[in-house]
């Protein structure tokens, strides 16, 4: 058996899920479907019980997976340590987000591992974002909108609703959910990275029926939610942001049309040679996000 065998088996162990395990691993399905068959061949025994397309790990899986970690952090362990021997620092990591209630816990769970590990944020518009990223000044980008390129790898991973926030006196105020057609004739705060042609607020109203008046477009968010605080229109909101909290003369209003979301996902460069520290920060990244989109998804 091989080491690269082990992770994918683990990563596969993790999500029962081969099309998602895939994706995260960045290879194709067919590829890990193999690689996961051979590892079940050289053992002698099936780790999953599969019935269509859905794989569960079975008691041999269960097992196997709980040791195959357990030998993993021994080794992850043993790399440290020779690192604290050698007196090596480790590299830091630079990394373009957005303001996502959900980004804190994931940096901390890899403080956790890498304790000696320096994490250089920013959050900066797409087009900034992807600027720095060709120019080699941040590593990864995490965005709600598609940053692509012909050396760009772009990852789209975690589904996030969109909801409405109104001033706490708008007429839509005294609703806890509608069918965004209902505000067709609001004004509208806008938002925009920077990279899109239409905002993805702008598409879903278009694909709710209507052409939204939209009488301010921004590039910040936090200045697009503090105008519909002052009572200036509304706007979309993501789920996962935390500035809502700072804004008390507002309400979130939950859209009951199901094509109201955004894609969050990963962005680097296709070729250039990362550091061992900054990939499997990449990767710590993506599986968090994926595991809060499968809980979600259930």
């Amino acid at each position: 058996m091989q080491f690269l065998q082990l992770q994918y088996f683990l990563a596969v162990a993790r999500t029962e899920h081969m099309s998602q395990s895939a994706l995260s691993l960045n290879i194709t399905q067919s590829s890990l479907s193999k690689t996961i068959a051979k590892l079940e061949n050289e053992l002698g025994v099936p780790l999953f019980d599969r019935d269509g397309k859905k794989i569960r790990l079975n008691s041999y899986g269960k097992y196997y997976a709980q040791e195959v970690e357990r030998a993993l952090n021994i080794l992850q362990e043993a790399h440290e340590e020779v690192l604290e021997m050698a007196d090596i620092e480790e590299d830091r990591v630079s990394v373009s987000v957005m303001s996502s209630t959900i980004l804190p816990p994931i940096f901390r769970s890899f403080y956790d591992r890498r304790p000696n590990i320096r994490i250089q944020q920013s959050i900066l518009p797409d087009s900034v974002a992807k600027e720095r990223l060709i120019s080699g000044e941040i590593e990864l980008c995490v965005s709600n909108t598609p940053i692509t390129g012909t050396d760009i790898e772009w990852l789209p991973v975690l589904k996030e609703r969109l909801d409405l926030i109104v001033p706490k006196n708008h007429r839509l105020a005294q609703f806890d959910e509608i069918d965004l057609l209902e505000a067709k004739n609001e004004r509208f705060i806008g938002y925009k990275s920077g990279l899109e042609s239409i905002s993805m607020f702008e598409k879903c109203c278009l694909e709710a029926g209507f052409t939204p008046n939209i009488v301010f477009e921004g590039t910040e968010m936090s200045i697009v939610l503090q105008l519909v605080n002052e009572g200036q229109g509304i706007t979309f909101y993501p789920q996962y942001s935390f500035l809502g909290e700072q804004l008390e003369n507002t309400k979130i209003i939950r859209l009951k049309n199901s094509h109201c979301y955004q894609m969050v996902g990963f962005a680097w460069l296709k070729n250039k040679k990362y550091s061992y520290v900054s990939k499997q920060f990449r990767q710590h990244m993506i599986e968090a996000f994926i595991d809060i989109h499968n809980k979600n998804n259930r």
